[in-house]
């Protein structure tokens, strides 16, 4: 495991002065999530202990459960490839329940690739409306495509699209997930280039961060909810870069039940009160990996 660069070494001794780096990078059991579309929660379960797997319910996540034991690979198994649960971080899947999709509106996932959240809001939405499903990037389109067919969803749109140019659709939608694109700092229990990451990343990402949050806002209808994610620990992803995007939307923050509230003194800097309402997650207190989730209205 290589060790934090010094910009992340100073970091997170501001923000988590009592944590080890051993606690941030500590492994965490798999999770998955089951997809209703497809099969029932407790005949996924029943058919996976059957198969040598023992699972356990994550309270605060309506289809999360960890997992325990695993015989082998939870991704090998017939029941995965038949699309009845995806695996996904339940700080990741919760996100998708902040977002609070209903049936019959018009969605916009700006991050889509490969789809573990555009699953769950499909499978919130009963399958019914439109999610029109956005990726960037050529290259990643075909994961997406594949969850989006292996998990049943049928009414989703999919668009090679930078989501900054959301506005040349011409829509107005009901609610919006920005899944970030980000430093990924909170992943480094799987992926070890999270501690790699430097002051120079931040300065490149936060521009295009804004830029996406300006254009998510702008597609959003009146009254309607968007939500802003990241798989970062950093402020500068997170309430830093939401104190100055509130000050220009006016956007009204709304409050989450689960997770930590959101830092209001980063480094030393006074934010507003409200930012308390978005919420952190962390290994040590939620067995999540790091994660932030941002809850909006448009006024």
């Amino acid at each position: 495991m290589p060790e934090l660069t010094p910009y992340l070494r100073d970091r997170y001794a501001m923000l988590f002065p009592e944590k080890s780096v051993e606690e941030l990078t500590r492994p965490l059991p798999q999770s998955l999530r089951v997809n209703e579309l497809r099969i029932s929660r407790g005949e996924l379960v029943e058919r996976l202990e059957e198969r040598g797997f023992e699972l356990e319910p994550v309270p605060w996540v309506r289809c999360s459960y960890r997992v325990v034991k695993a015989p082998f690979s939870p991704g090998a198994t017939p029941e995965y490839l038949l699309g009845y649960y995806y695996l996904q971080d339940p700080a990741s899947a919760y996100a998708c329940e902040a977002l609070e999709p209903r049936r019959g509106e018009l969605v916009l996932d700006c991050a889509a690739s490969p789809g573990g959240k555009t699953t769950y809001i499909a499978q919130l939405m009963h399958n019914t409306g439109c999610i029109v499903a956005l990726e960037v990037k050529k290259s990643r389109l075909k994961a997406l495509r594949a969850n989006l067919n292996r998990m049943g969803v049928q009414n989703t749109l999919v668009l090679h699209m930078d989501a900054r140019l959301a506005e040349t659709l011409g829509m107005k939608f009901d609610r919006v997930l920005l899944d970030a694109p980000c430093t990924g700092t909170g992943t480094a229990h799987r992926n070890p280039e999270a501690l790699q990451k430097t002051e120079e990343d931040i300065k490149r990402l936060n521009p295009l961060q804004l830029e996406l949050l300006r254009s998510a806002y702008a597609v959003l209808r009146k009254g309607g909810t968007m939500v802003y994610s990241t798989c970062s620990y950093l402020p500068e992803e997170n309430e830093l870069l939401l104190h100055r995007f509130l000050q220009e939307s006016r956007a009204k923050m709304l409050k989450l039940r689960h997770g930590s509230p959101g830092i209001t003194s980063p480094y030393g800097i006074h934010l507003e009160p409200v930012l308390r309402r978005a919420r952190r997650f962390y290994p040590w207190e939620h067995r999540t990996q790091g994660f932030f989730i941002a809850k909006m209205r448009k006024r």
